[in-house]
């Protein structure tokens, strides 16, 4: 390498690792900015490992975490933002580097992201003690009252007697708490595919060259990601008939993942056939019309088609494994 490119590429790692840092911290003490941080957080590991190599994707997060840990009062927080985020930064820029499929590339993130959301659960659990899957005191006492807020400005339980509203509240926060897990799954892979897009939108200006990006509508699950439903509901029946808390709650939080997976995908073969039919605007409006204002109904449609096309191939796509 000459001497100019090296100068160039020590300038472009330490950008790209000042960047790391200021989004790591302002996710941290800017609670307002944590989920725009992130989502943008892995953007700069992404153009490391295109730029220069992993090798200075892990040494630049590596830094960063440095940077992060002096520069701040919370070193557990900065050390959760550098493995949930930051790596998750380098399985993509690894995956755009080897000009993976976009499907294949999507996927084996949100799996990496569900992994290393786990993994920094964990590492927080044994660096404090704290169980990030357990509601505090504080936070318990903050949800009840949030709730309650909200429950006197839409009046949904004001006929309630006043014992029972605060009975119900703790009931909604207890039932919050169960699906803790869940919810952790769920937000971590949203987060990862709204990076997913936001890095496609910067690499595209960038003019990297990239696969061709995924479709909504083509979106398919194999036919073996039945055995996690079938999981999910013995797991469910098993705690439920002997009382066992740990299996009925890690089958009920399966179920709470496949209930946004199937829905996601439900309204992937809805969107299919939709653009499809050969019908008249305004009605194809109707159509939607209709379908908000049945969502109940609706809901359970596009569950139920989530659930049974990774069996049967309802749009027949082609080279489904």
């Amino acid at each position: 390498m000459a001497a100019g490119e090296k100068t160039g590429g020590l300038l472009e790692w330490i950008i790209f690792t000042a960047l790391t840092a200021v989004t790591g911290l302002a996710g941290i003490f800017l609670p307002s900015l944590n989920i725009l941080a992130a989502i943008l957080m892995p953007l700069p590991a992404i153009l490391l490992v295109l730029r220069l190599d992993a090798r200075y994707g892990i040494l630049g997060l590596a830094a960063a975490g440095f940077i992060m840990l002096f520069a701040g009062q919370e070193p557990v927080a900065a050390l959760i933002m550098i493995i949930r985020y930051g790596l998750l930064g380098i399985v993509y820029g690894m995956l755009f580097k080897n000009y993976v499929s976009s499907g294949k590339s999507l996927a084996t993130a949100l799996s990496a992201a569900v992994v290393l959301t786990i993994m920094s659960a964990a590492v927080m659990y044994v660096l404090t003690g704290e169980n990030p899957l357990v509601l505090a005191q504080e936070e318990r006492h903050l949800l009840e009252e949030q709730w309650t807020a909200v429950n006197q400005q839409m009046r949904v339980i004001e006929n309630m007697l006043p014992e029972r509203q605060a009975d119900f509240s703790k009931y909604i926060v207890n039932l919050f708490e169960f699906y803790i897990p869940g919810q952790l799954i769920v937000a971590s892979a949203i987060s990862a595919a709204l990076t997913y897009l936001m890095s496609r939108i910067v690499l595209e200006r960038l003019r990297f060259r990239l696969p061709q990006a995924p479709v909504f509508t083509t979106m398919y699950l194999p036919w073996y990601s039945i055995w996690g439903l079938i999981a999910g509901l013995g797991l469910t029946l098993l705690g439920d008939q002997f009382n066992l808390s740990l299996p009925a709650k890690a089958g009920k939080n399966i179920l709470f993942v496949l209930f946004n997976l199937y829905l996601a995908l439900g309204l992937s073969v809805a969107a299919f056939y939709y653009q499809k039919m050969k019908l008249a605007l305004p009605l194809k409006i109707i159509i939607l019309f209709l379908a908000f204002s049945y969502l109940p109904f609706s809901i359970t449609v596009l569950l139920l088609l989530g659930a049974i096309d990774p069996l049967i191939n309802i749009r027949r796509l082609p080279d489904l494994k």
